[in-house]
């Protein structure tokens, strides 16, 4: 049955473990020692994550304040959207998440993991465990349905990580379930994956080919349905440290994505062996952008329309990514190709038009979504023709010329991006290209060829986390607000911890804030890398006055919203230390070098740096050298030397001693701003949420999140509320936020 099917099912209950299958396969039975049962039973447990893909998108952006759904909707999708669940809605099914984890369990119990071959590896014979990658992905799996499970239902979650191998052990097994909420669903699964952190080192990613088998999709490698363990704790740590309220489990959080993204060498500065399908992760320059001629909007000859393009693939990417250098996608649930199939991707039926009984979507982006977009400053770097020096050109959306307009594409352009609209038949259809689907325009179908799997992580969520997290760290460790601030405004490299946040912190907070490092300029470079790794300049001329970026990372917001980090609307002042307040350490005077000897070199320097001159005769007693008329023409040009090179000398003290002033009083004022910085970061990445992972399924708990960390659920409320107000009273309740069990398994 399992290599026919391509399926675990070895195990049934009466409720909550129902599987759609009354065969039961029983210990004695199955074993697994060899490399041929793990490719069909993991195999197996990424065909039934199938079943739960739709409903933990569903369940996570319906919930949010970015999507409305409209009157054509479903009942099921209504009540979702309107935090009223039915036991019989369809969606509400926790047995098809326990069904998938009771594999799972069934597998770490069964799975031989000691099991070694002999390998090669430089020439160095070396014990290869052959089920390890397997039990790796399967566990952290696990860990991760159970975290949906929390964000879900909320608490009162049965907890079981036996198999149940039989009807007759299901009801006492089940009764004698340890029942957590979500906060200690994170601690359970901590403490279960950690200790298999050093299996990550070898073999991340089971490899089993691309299985075009019913049940899993062909177009995707199965590694890419593994879930990295550094995400999940990651994930884990993050809504610990929100519930807890605990900066320093936020911190964790961020090391972990960290550790994630940069891969190899790590912080520690580990080789980590692996195949060739992990590498680092960064940002890229793929975003969507106007272009600029001198300062105007403007379209590229014979080449583009509506006076934008996109200089690479959309922000959300694709599953047939190889995953490698820049690839966006990083994990997904592979979903079956046919709508008849048993698990085809019904998300692409709610959310675009379906291009077979011309039903329209289902769900539309809400007035909130499309305010947040629209309520953006686009700012971006011109190249004046004939000047090598780039500008900063910042433009309201009202100036985008009429001709140009196109739904959506003003302030941030990545909803424009995303949301298709077309008429036909006087009808709108809309097509959100995150998902494929199929959209009519005239007499022809157009495919918005993205992808028909359901993402679970992809890179630019994974900096957006990453950021989440430092900001709240921020907390006890004050620059870690602006740390959070450059990923989205920026990008990061090692220019960018040095000069800009590390100068933030104190001798402790800089210790603890090493941990993080870009110094390889051939994958991190931003736009204010001095250099790259070719040794050009950052910005070269180039044909029609754009310049050319030579960057691998830019900030998440640059994405939709040109170059923020130069936009004085994007981060208010306030926020910022001010250098013109009368406690700022002025920089004292540069030596200015000058040309000549004896008399003329004295008359030049006194003349070039006369604050250094007043400098020397107070603070130091070093007055200019006169001629005296007995002293020989070779003395005095001595004494003019010395005094150029005391001029030298103490200039470069001063300059010193004026960094070490400049830097204490950053740490100061960036312990003093530390709040107000939390608030600003805070509330641009609420926005970012919303305009970079919208319609993916997170905006739930992102917004959950960011309740529990200032311990007032009315920001969930009140965000949600914006989109339907009956809500807002409602969800003040943290309670309401949740799903009620069903079946065996409720309260």
């Amino acid at each position: 049955m399992l290599l026919a099917m391509g399926a675990t099912a070895f195990v049934s209950c009466d409720d909550m473990l129902d599987m759609g299958n009354e065969n039961v396969l029983y210990e004695k039975d199955n074993t697994l020692s060899s490399a041929n049962d793990t490719v069909n039973t993991f195999v197996g447990i990424l065909s039934q994550l199938q079943k739960v893909a739709v409903r933990t998108n569903l369940f996570g952006e319906l919930r949010g304040d970015l999507v409305n759904v409209t009157q054509l909707a479903n009942t099921s999708l209504k009540q979702i959207s309107e935090f009223n669940v039915t036991d019989d809605n369809p969606y509400n099914n926790p047995r098809d998440y326990y069904a998938v984890i009771n594999n799972c369990n069934y597998f770490l119990a069964k799975a031989n993991t000691a099991l070694s071959e002999k390998r090669y590896q430089n020439g160095q014979a070396q014990a290869y465990f052959v089920l390890r990658s397997e039990a790796l992905a399967v566990r952290c799996i696990r860990a991760w349905l159970y975290l949906q499970l929390g964000q879900i239902y909320g608490d009162n979650i049965p907890i079981v990580k036996e198999p149940i191998l039989s009807f007759e052990d299901a009801e006492s097994q089940l009764s004698s379930a340890p029942k957590m909420n979500l906060q200690q669903i994170c601690q359970e699964f901590i403490g279960d994956l950690e200790p298999y952190l050093d299996w990550a080192h070898d073999n991340l990613y089971p490899y089993h080919g691309n299985p075009s088998r019913e049940g899993y999709s062909g177009s995707m490698p199965s590694r890419m349905s593994v879930m990295p363990i550094q995400l999940v704790l990651a994930d884990l740590y993050l809504w610990k440290a929100s519930i807890e309220q605990n900066p320093d489990l936020a911190f964790q959080a961020a090391k972990y994505y960290y550790d994630y993204i940069i891969w190899t060498p790590n912080a520690q500065g580990n080789v980590i062996n692996n195949s060739s399908y992990k590498k680092v992760n960064v940002t890229a320059d793929n975003r969507n952008r106007w272009y600029f001629n001198q300062g105007n909007y403007t379209t590229l000859p014979n080449t583009y329309t509506y006076g934008w393009f996109n200089t690479g693939p959309k922000s959300f990417g694709t599953t047939n990514s190889s995953g490698t250098f820049i690839g966006e996608v990083i994990s997904a649930i592979a979903m079956d190709s046919v709508a008849t199939e048993g698990h085809y991707n019904e998300l692409l039926h709610l959310y675009c038009l379906n291009e077979q009984t011309q039903a329209p979507a289902s769900i539309i982006p809400s007035q909130p979504c499309i305010n947040y977009s629209r309520n953006q400053s686009y700012g971006e770097i011109y190249m004046p023709s004939g000047s090598t020096a780039p500008e900063f050109v910042e433009h309201a959306p009202e100036a985008v010329p009429e001709t140009y307009r196109q739904q959506y594409y003003d302030g941030d352009m990545r909803l424009g991006s995303v949301l298709t609209r077309s008429t036909y038949d006087n009808t709108e259809y809309q097509a959100i290209l995150k998902f494929a689907g199929m959209f009519r325009s005239g007499s022809s179908f157009f495919v918005s060829a993205t992808t028909r799997d359901v993402i679970i992580y992809r890179t630019g969520d994974i900096y957006l986390r990453l950021a989440e997290a430092l900001n709240y760290a921020g907390q006890k460790y004050p620059a870690c607000h602006k740390f959070a601030y450059y990923i989205l405004s920026l990008g990061l490299d090692q220019y960018v911890m040095d000069d800009l946040v590390l100068s933030l912190c104190n001798k402790s907070d800089s210790l603890a804030l090493s941990y993080f490092r870009f110094n390889d300029n051939n994958i991190f470079r931003t736009q204010l890398s001095v250099e790259t790794s070719e040794n050009q300049p950052l910005f070269t001329p180039q044909e029609n006055g754009m310049p050319t970026w030579r960057v691998t990372q830019i900030g998440i917001h640059q994405r939709g919203s040109g170059f923020p980090f130069l936009n004085p609307k994007y981060y208010p002042k306030d926020a910022d230390p001010d250098t013109n307040a009368g406690d700022y350490p002025q920089q004292p005077a540069r030596y200015v070098s000058v040309t000549g000897s004896g008399t003329q070199l004295i008359n030049n320097l006194v003349s070039k740096n006369p604050d250094l001159v007043d400098s020397l005769s107070t603070r130091e007693g070093i007055e200019v050298p006169v001629k005296d008329p007995e002293e020989t023409m070779s003395d005095f040009n001595i004494r003019a030397d010395q005094y150029n090179s005391d001029m030298m000398y103490f200039s470069n003290l001063y300059q010193r001693r004026w960094k070490i002033r400049e830097k204490a009083w950053y740490v100061e004022q960036t312990s003093q701003l530390s709040a107000r910085q939390y608030e600003v970061v805070d509330s641009l990445l609420n926005i970012e949420s919303a305009l970079e992972t919208c319609f993916e399924g997170f905006r739930f708990g992102y917004l959950a999140r960011d309740a529990y960390r200032h311990n007032d659920a009315t920001i969930l409320a009140k965000r949600v509320g914006e989109r339907n107000s009956a809500l807002t009273g409602k969800l003040a309740d943290k309670s309401n936020w949740f799903i009620r069990w069903k079946g065996l398994i409720g309260k």
